[in-house]
């Protein structure tokens, strides 16, 4: 019992701490204003050719059904000077998303195609990893398939580079669909509080903001001093974000860049996201959560919050089994025990750190003046549980690969915007 006893309030400490930097970013934000970006952000100036060199990156596995409106919006893209070119990784597409890009080719000399075929490493980040060796841009910008960017958004992405110590920068995504049902709604919610506060007060503290894989730029200098894309991880963005923090680079955030996605509009789609997500995200935490605590660059608000963000994947399926561990112990464990004796203590802070997920969706609904999106809020405990239940999912499947010495599936999210 005492080691149950022992799991059950690690997994406690844990999520007070996760809750406490919840509350305390949320504070931030509240109290510091709407964005990170209210600090001046450098730039290059008006002569187009003191602007780097950018490859604009898209990859696409079987997109037919949105490539016309992504390509239509990349080539809307404005950029200082003839400087930039657009790159669609055609990823093994087995439907006619090579076709609709290579149509594209004819209408924009800045448009190319890279064609991988089906003998090609599956996977994004090998996907990406072979797009960027066939470049030789000063940075790279990566976005999704689905995602429709403003024309102005990728001057806003690569003008942080004027400050050679930022390695990547990472805009704001917003979803596109937010109004189709409930589950649309509610993340829209997790988005708001995901970059209008998580990210924004990273940010304005100078902890660790996260590259998201999309709507972001890497300088490629950054990117090779930590030797490139790590090929076959499930979750390269989150790899990437702790090899630049650990190399000493830094990632701007900037909450006014803001681009457009979908997000899943049914549970099953949702559910096979989250658990992706979770798998490459524990992947990385086991293999950076040692090295941020040992880093002697980073700074010991930076190794806390990023130990914390490690940990974010692993916590659901340790509250699963801790919940179960503590049925058994307050049940059958006979005299007293270090569970019972701090409970009393323990419970007034566990009441206060279930709403700490709330106070961060409602200052980002006041901080975006959208106090009107809250109206859903008490359903959150919906989706919350569905991506704890496909976070638990993917660290029994992170764990069986590791024991059987497989490699990671791969689930494509599922498209809903009309072709």
């Amino acid at each position: 019992m005492a080691i149950l006893e022992g799991f059950v309030l690690a997994t406690i400490c844990v999520g007070l701490a996760l809750a406490a930097r919840q509350l305390a970013l949320a504070s931030r934000v509240a109290v510091g204003g709407a964005s990170s970006d209210r600090a001046p952000v450098p730039d290059f100036g008006a002569d187009p050719t003191d602007w780097p060199t950018v490859t604009v990156l898209v990859p696409a596995h079987n997109e037919e059904q949105v490539m016309p409106g992504c390509l239509a919006a990349m080539a809307a893209l404005e950029y200082p000077g003839d400087r930039h070119r657009i790159l669609v990784i055609d990823d093994r597409s087995t439907d006619r998303t090579g076709a609709i890009a290579d149509a594209f080719t004819g209408c924009d000399p800045r448009i190319a195609v890279l064609h991988r075929g089906q003998a090609a490493r599956p996977g994004k980040s090998a996907a990406v990893a072979e797009a960027t060796a066939i470049t030789t841009s000063d940075v790279v910008v990566l976005f999704d398939a689905d995602y429709l960017p403003p024309p102005g958004l990728l001057k806003e992405l690569v003008a942080p580079f004027a400050d050679p110590g930022v390695g990547a920068t990472m805009g704001r995504v917003v979803p596109s669909n937010s109004d189709v049902n409930l589950l649309t709604r509610l993340l829209d919610l997790e988005r708001r509080a995901g970059y209008g506060v998580d990210q924004t007060g990273r940010a304005l503290w100078r902890l660790l903001p996260q590259f998201g894989g999309t709507v972001g730029g890497i300088r490629r200098a950054a990117l090779e001093s930590v030797g490139g894309w790590r090929e076959g991880h499930l979750a390269e963005d989150t790899d990437l974000t702790f090899r630049l923090a650990l190399g000493g680079w830094r990632i701007a955030f900037l909450g006014h860049a803001c681009c457009y996605e979908e997000v899943p509009e049914d549970c099953v789609s949702r559910f096979r996201q989250v658990r992706r997500w979770a798998y490459g995200h524990n992947e990385c935490l086991l293999s950076y959560w040692a090295a941020v605590l040992l880093s002697r660059r980073l700074r010991a608000m930076q190794k806390l919050d990023g130990a914390l963000i490690l940990l974010f994947y692993m916590f659901p399926a340790c509250a699963l089994l801790s919940t179960l561990a503590a049925i058994l112990v307050l049940a059958y464990g006979s005299g007293p025990g270090l569970l019972p004796e701090a409970w009393p203590a323990l419970e007034p802070l566990l009441a206060v750190a279930v709403l700490a997920p709330y106070a961060q969706i409602m200052t980002a609904a006041v901080i975006d003046r959208q106090q009107h999106v809250v109206r859903v809020l008490p359903l959150l405990f919906a989706s919350s549980s569905l991506s704890l239940l496909a976070s638990a999912a993917a660290v029994a499947l992170l764990l069986r690969d590791r024991i059987c010495g497989r490699s990671p599936g791969w689930d494509k999210t599922r498209r809903y915007r009309p072709a």
